[in-house]
Formats: C-alpha cells, sequence, structure tokens
C-alpha cells in the first residue's frame, strides 16, 4: 500500500500542533454521487473545538460500557450517546439543513427513548424483529476487517472494513467506517457511504497510518443509521485489536493462508457451487440436498506464524471454554453469510440459539506442536451450519470469516492480538487476507415426466436427459445439454394450461417466453398471456397452484461456441411444448428479480425522504 497522505484530521499530530489555528472552512465534500449511493470523507474542520473535544469525550465514554465486536443500539434519552451521533453524522458533513429529516428522525427517537425512561449508561434495547434470532436471515452490522497489516510487507499498514445488510433493502442507510489508535486519536480519514432504496450490502473501507500515533493498540469503529420498513434505528460496533493498552509490542508477521474449503472442486470454472434442493450432476461443489433445513458449509485452512512469535495457547484454550459453555465473550471472531441480492444474512450458530457464539469455528481450531501454525477444520459433520433463514432461490452469497488471531512474543512473552479476514470477492473490499471464489446457490426445476424434444424430433421425459444429449431449439437446429439437475420443492408449484390442452408444471422461479413481455417467470403468469410454443403463440387458460411431492429437474443447454451464434435469452428447450428457459436463464432473472431497481429513485423512496435525497444528489 503506497503512503497514505498527510492527514488535516483534527487531533492528528499535524493539527494538535495547530488547534487554535484549524479554523479554516472545511475542504471540498469529496462526495461521489452514484445515484442512489454517496461516498464521501469526514473532516474534523465540520466541529468546533469545542464540538470535537465533546466528541472525543462522548467516544471515550461509549467504548468504557459497550464491549469490542458487539453491536449495540445508541440510547439517545443518554445526552453522551445522542452528542456522540450527532457528530459524528456532522463529521460526514451531515446537518439539520441538509437532511432534514434524517434529523428530524433522530429527535423523534431521543423523544421515544426519553419516554421509554431509558437510563444513562445504557443501551436501547434489540427491537425482536432485528438482530435477536439467529435462525432468520436478519440485518448485519459488522466489522469485517482490522488490522495492523500483519499479512503485509508495509509498515504502518492499517486497514478496517465495516458492512452493513438489511433484508430486502431500506429507504436510507448511512454508514462509517473510523480508524483511531485506542484513545481516539485520527489515524486515517472517516470513510461514510449513504444509500437510498438499496442498502442490501454496503461496505465501507478505511485505513490507518499507524505511524501517527506512539500506541500500539488500535481500534476500527463504525456508526449506522438506517430507516426501513422496521422504522428507524441506528447502532454501534468497534473492535480494538494489537497490544495490550500502555504496552509497545513488535507487530506480528503471518504466512499466506492456505485454504482447503470451500474451494472450487469441479469444472475448475472459478465458481463455487452449492446446490440446495437441486443437484446440478456436471457442476455442484457441494451439494446439500441431505440438510434442507440449513445452509451448511465446510471451511478449511491454516497460516502460520513468520516472526519471532507464537500462538497464544492459553487464550485460544479460553476461546474453546468461553464459546462451548455459552459464557459472553466478545474478541472470538464472526462467520457470516451475506445475501447480496435479497439483503440480510445468517450467523454460523450453535443449534437454536439467540446469539451465535462462534462454537463451531473454535470446536475445530488447533495448533502445531511448536505453536507456529494455527488451524481450522470445519467439515464433516462439523461444517459451518448457517441457519434456513439463508437458505434461498438461486442467487450470489457472500462468505464472511473474520479469524481473531491472539499471540505472544517468543522472547518477553509480550501479547498481541489481531485478525484475519477471508471473504467472497467484492471490488470495493480493497484487501481481504484470503478471497473465496465467487459462491452461489442454486434452486429450480420442472416437474418429472415433463417432456423435452430431442434434436432428432423424439421427446423424452425429463428426468431421463443427460448431459451430452442434444435438444431442440427455436433458434439453432439443436444444443448440447451441458448440465442437468435433481431435487424437490417445498412450495406449490406453478401450473399452466393452455387453449390446446397443453400442460405444464414447473417450480415458480422458471422463466418461460411470453409474447409481451419476453421471459417472465411462472410465478408472475396470469391467464390471457400470449406464450410461446412449438406451434406459435398460444393463450394461457389456466394458472394454478399445485402441491408436489415428486422430483423435479432442470438442465443447462449450450456450448460454449454454440452460444457464440445465440442471441440473449436463447438457450431454451420445448418442455410440453411451451418454449422454457433453462438454468442459465433461470439464474439470471432470479438475480434480476431481487436487484432490479426504478431509475427514479424519488418514484419509490418515501416522500419523507425526498428533500434529503435531492439535496445529497446535488452535493460535488
Amino acid at each position: 500500500m503506497s503512503r497514505m497522505r498527510r492527514y488535516l484530521v483534527m487531533g492528528s499530530t499535524a493539527c494538535l500542533a495547530m488547534l487554535s489555528g484549524c479554523t479554516s472552512s472545511p475542504q471540498g465534500e469529496q462526495l461521489t454521487n452514484a445515484g442512489r449511493t454517496m461516498q464521501g470523507v469526514g473532516d474534523a474542520r465540520r466541529l468546533s473545538k469545542a464540538e470535537w473535544n465533546a466528541y472525543r469525550a462522548d467516544e471515550g465514554y461509549l467504548h468504557s460500557i459497550a464491549k469490542p465486536d458487539t453491536r449495540v443500539r445508541l440510547n439517545f434519552a443518554d445526552p453522551a450517546q445522542y452528542r456522540f451521533a450527532v457528530a459524528r453524522l456532522k463529521l460526514a458533513g451531515k446537518t439539520p439543513e441538509n437532511s432534514p429529516y434524517l434529523f428530524q428522525a433522530l429527535e423523534q427517537r431521543q423523544k421515544d427513548h426519553l419516554s421509554q425512561g431509558l437510563a444513562a449508561g445504557s443501551f436501547a434495547s434489540e427491537d425482536p424483529r432485528g438482530l435477536a434470532t439467529s435462525a432468520e436471515r436478519k440485518e448485519m452490522h459488522l466489522i469485517e476487517a482490522a488490522n495492523a497489516g500483519e499479512t503485509t510487507p508495509e509498515p504502518n499498514d492499517g486497514a478496517g472494513v465495516a458492512r452493513s445488510t438489511f433484508p430486502g433493502g431500506s429507504y436510507y442507510t448511512y454508514a462509517d467506517a473510523n480508524f483511531t489508535d485506542a484513545s481516539g486519536n485520527p489515524l486515517g480519514d472517516l470513510k461514510f457511504v449513504e444509500e437510498y432504496e438499496g442498502g442490501k450490502d454496503l461496505p465501507i473501507a478505511t485505513t490507518g497510518n499507524l505511524s501517527l500515533t506512539t500506541q500500539g493498540r488500535y481500534r476500527v469503529s463504525s456508526y449506522k443509521v438506517e430507516d426501513s420498513v422496521e422504522g428507524f434505528k441506528d447502532s454501534y460496533i468497534f473492535t480494538d485489536f494489537g497490544a495490550p493498552a500502555g504496552i509497545t509490542s513488535t507487530r506480528p508477521v503471518f504466512s499466506q493462508l492456505l485454504v482447503y474449503a470451500p474451494v472450487d472442486t469441479v469444472l475448475n470454472d472459478n465458481l463455487i457451487s452449492v446446490c440446495l434442493n437441486r443437484t446440478w450432476t456436471q457442476d455442484c461443489d457441494y451439494d446439500l440436498t441431505g440438510t434442507p433445513q440449513a445452509v451448511k458449509l465446510p471451511l478449511k485452512g491454516q497460516m502460520s506464524l513468520t516472526s519471532e512469535h507464537l500462538f497464544d495457547a492459553a487464550k485460544i484454550t479460553q476461546f474453546k471454554t468461553d464459546t462451548n459453555a455459552g459464557t459472553p465473550t466478545y474478541d472470538v471472531g464472526h462467520l457470516k453469510l451475506i445475501l447480496t441480492n435479497a439483503g440480510g444474512g445468517c450467523d454460523v450458530t450453535d443449534g437454536n440459539l439467540i446469539e451465535a457464539r462462534m462454537n463451531q469455528f473454535w470446536r475445530g481450531a488447533t495448533l502445531s506442536p511448536d505453536k507456529k501454525t494455527f488451524s481450522w477444520d470445519l467439515t464433516g459433520a462439523n461444517a459451518a451450519f448457517f441457519d434456513d433463514g439463508c437458505r434461498q432461490v438461486q442467487n450470489e452469497v457472500k462468505l464472511s470469516l473474520r479469524i481473531v488471531l491472539p499471540v505472544v512474543a517468543s522472547v518477553g512473552g509480550q501479547t498481541y492480538q489481531s485478525s484475519v479476514t477471508l471473504a467472497s470477492p467484492d471490488p470495493r473490499f480493497p484487501r481481504p487476507d484470503y478471497t473465496f471464489k465467487k459462491i452461489t446457490v442454486t434452486n429450480s426445476c420442472l416437474a418429472a415426466g415433463t417432456e423435452i424434444e430431442l434434436a432428432e424430433g423424439q421427446v423424452a421425459p425429463v428426468e431421463s436427459v443427460k448431459a451430452g444429449d442434444r435438444v431442440r431449439n427455436p433458434h439453432k437446429p439443436s444444443l448440447t445439454v451441458m448440465d442437468t439437475a435433481v431435487g424437490t420443492e417445498s412450495v406449490p408449484m406453478v401450473r399452466i394450461r393452455n387453449a390446446a390442452g397443453k400442460s405444464l408444471l414447473m417450480t415458480e422461479m422458471h422463466p418461460i417466453q411470453v409474447m409481451a413481455r419476453g421471459m417472465v417467470q411462472a410465478r408472475h403468469l396470469k391467464t390471457g398471456d400470449l406464450v410461446m410454443t412449438q406451434a406459435g403463440p398460444s393463450k394461457l387458460v389456466e394458472v394454478s397452484r399445485e402441491s408436489y411431492a415428486g422430483k423435479v429437474y432442470n438442465v443447462k443447454v449450450g456450448s460454449d461456441a454454440e452460444k457464440l451464434a445465440l442471441g440473449a435469452d436463447q438457450t431454451v428447450v420445448y418442455a410440453n411444448g411451451f418454449v422454457v428457459g433453462d438454468g442459465q436463464i433461470q439464474a439470471k432473472y432470479e438475480s434480476i428479480a431481487m436487484t432490479q431497481q426504478n431509475p427514479n429513485v424519488l418514484a419509490t423512496l418515501p416522500a419523507k425522504w425526498h428533500r434529503d435525497y435531492v439535496m445529497s444528489a446535488k452535493r460535488k
């Protein structure tokens, strides 16, 4: 990482020497507009000297009552917590003048907390629809990465990433990430992102120049405010790492991580394919059809210390003991599955618990005899278990594993704590310590007995079609079957019947060609639609739902060479005479269904947020 620029941030070395002179107007907004999403950099000169001092004191107070790696809702009946929230937003350039509804909502939340009689020194209780139950897909706000560059050769190379995700998205989300030393002295810019009609997957990255402090302990923190169908909320989370307070300790250096699972084991197509109710015969890296109520993934890997340090066996044993017993722990890392298109995510959990304990991870962790190599093995019966809230239709998911790593110096016994982050690909996450291949989950199909027309003119039941067969295609004489899937369906399927008496039973997400609308998922079909068939356009006279207990099947058609001669949405087959999409088309439209947004933000954004959005979009 290149050397960081000199920071004009109040509290840094540069500004402390000229504190009374830090009165110049704030630098340009440094705001990047991208439709719904705006990114920017905080500036301490937006606060007066008195406000800055109050902010620093309130921040210290907040960390005295909160626990690391534990997300909390701030209590606005507590003057210090309310003042901290307002100052944090003001650092990002948010004011009552340019964000009127945001500050109106903050004031209303303060009134609500006062009416509830919340006492200073406590936090607001968790909404039961939020993070309280681990079995559901839920809101997440986490510190995804926080390190001092222990896996990089550059000195003074700190990095932090926060992430927010909300099920189904939010009306508005503001989230930031800040890198300081443990006393709150800024070591880099406060970075922030705000998003309207989004909020499904929002990372915020920042960096820290560790040479700006004499301390050896550091902090990455994140504040978030969010408005959604569940109402207006906020949350705060931080993590501390490095040497113990008041002690200078040499930074350890870790080797490159070796990861054995999850990996791309089939086809070498740079894709980790996880099959849920459907199993692709040619490309299914992990078959979960035997675990219908959960997403269960194997994780296995190791890393070593290359510096004169040892992994802290006593601390790791304490992690194991505490997580196994359910003792509250605050520094054991996280393992999360995030639904990037649908929003929200799931923790790895230990049965039906209120809070995930990371017990599954730590019970599979071991040290080498020389305490130089740390390994984890969550395979077989100990595979990472994510509750059924994250078992979804075909879609991309993100896996996020942050491993807290306590070490001790081999000479002197000084302790140090850092972490490494293993994450799915994301260009907005600048420096994960390890990047998984893209992970997708699969769910799609046609009922057994559906007749697929082959290239030679014969028909075959879908369950007998296999890779290598050739099927008839309306746009090309024939296409090669590249893969097939088999599974079950737990929700009622869609039955259609046309005026010619032809019938087809398919899962609700399966795409079919409609004359006026193109490819349409079966769940959106209606009586009177003109659909394409082998005999030409035909009107639907029946669209109904039907429970089905049999097997369901799907195909992927078209070799790479064959698809070069095809247009968009042309990898289709004739199923009972209807033109239906294959698994590739299905994946495309499921993703579109979950990510499609009206280009006119104001058309879908609640009116209360219109002025805030318009004013944010005008900022340069």
